[in-house]
């Protein structure tokens, strides 16, 4: 039985998920009588780290990876004497083909690094990307996620070892993840405000890359985008479009604090279409 006296968790998170993740792990701690420690990877030097006896890291899956942000914080880290890591992944579809292999290149850093990664495991969540789940379902995942994170913890403190097993595709994929964190850049330079931008200036405060300044009252775009959708989802007035792939940004836009504050029923997938549709697979196997 593990008793680790020191635990860090270090989180990043494009419009929210992930963060509600992290912060539904540091409760499940307290419950348990564990204190922990929790940091946010934008605004946090990793040089600085205080070496903790565990240290847990949140993360989205971008372009079939961990984002870049939380990529580059660990290749940041000082060197360690065997840490403990777990690593949990945050994704809207769940461990299956191309998520598999997202983790790879975050362990292999941290393992050059002296860290002993002893944990893996994929976290779902309403997705903000490309495909709304619908409402039942999202309301379903955030209903779900004490009891994952307390499997996760309990996994832990007992020494059960469990990692992603990924696919030789999806290991490819994710090599090419890297030239998406690059083409993620593409994405953010195309992303335009309309007439209905207020200048408030909102945009250009939350970004977590620093991509977006205001010139002459008016947001303008540079190439470092990550691809976080926080920018878009965040504008009060709805004023911001990208001109290429358009069709990641959810219709409706993508609310999570409104959607936590809805009813949950109690829904059984089972009981619609929704295992029928391939895309959504990993959701509903995660939900089983």
């Amino acid at each position: 039985m593990l008793k680790p006296k020191k635990i860090t968790l270090a989180y990043f998170s494009g419009t929210g998920c992930t963060k509600e993740v992290c912060l539904c792990f540091a409760q499940e701690l307290t419950k348990k009588g564990l204190e922990s420690k929790t940091i946010n990877l934008e605004s946090h030097d990793p040089e600085k780290l205080k070496q903790p006896d565990l240290l847990v890291i949140f993360s989205p899956v971008y372009a079939f990876r961990l984002a870049s942000i939380t990529e580059k914080w660990v290749k940041g880290l000082p060197k360690s004497n065997r840490t403990m890591v777990a690593v949990v992944p945050v994704s809207g579809g769940g461990d299956i083909s191309p998520n598999t292999a997202c983790t790879i290149a975050c362990r292999r850093i941290l393992k050059k690094k002296g860290y002993h990664v002893i944990y893996e495991r994929m976290i779902v969540m309403p997705s903000n990307f490309g495909v709304d789940a619908g409402r039942e379902i999202n309301l379903q995942l955030l209903h779900r996620l004490p009891e994952k994170t307390k499997e996760m913890i309990e996994d832990i403190l007992t020494g059960e070892h469990h990692f992603l097993l990924a696919k030789s595709r999806d290991r490819f994929l994710a090599m090419l993840g890297k030239g998406e964190h690059l083409g993620a850049g593409l994405f953010g330079a195309s992303i335009q405000p309309s007439a209905k931008c207020t200048h408030c200036g909102l945009c250009s405060q939350k970004c977590p890359a620093c991509n977006i300044k205001m010139k002459r009252g008016m947001p303008r775009f540079g190439f470092r985008c990550i691809w976080c959708l926080r920018c878009i989802y965040a504008c009060p007035v709805h004023a911001l479009k990208p001109r290429i792939l358009s069709s990641v940004v959810l219709k409706d836009g993508f609310h999570l604090q409104e959607l936590k504050k809805q009813d949950y029923k109690n829904f059984d997938p089972d009981q619609t279409n929704f295992n029928q549709n391939r895309a959504w697979k990993g959701v509903s196997e995660y939900l089983k």
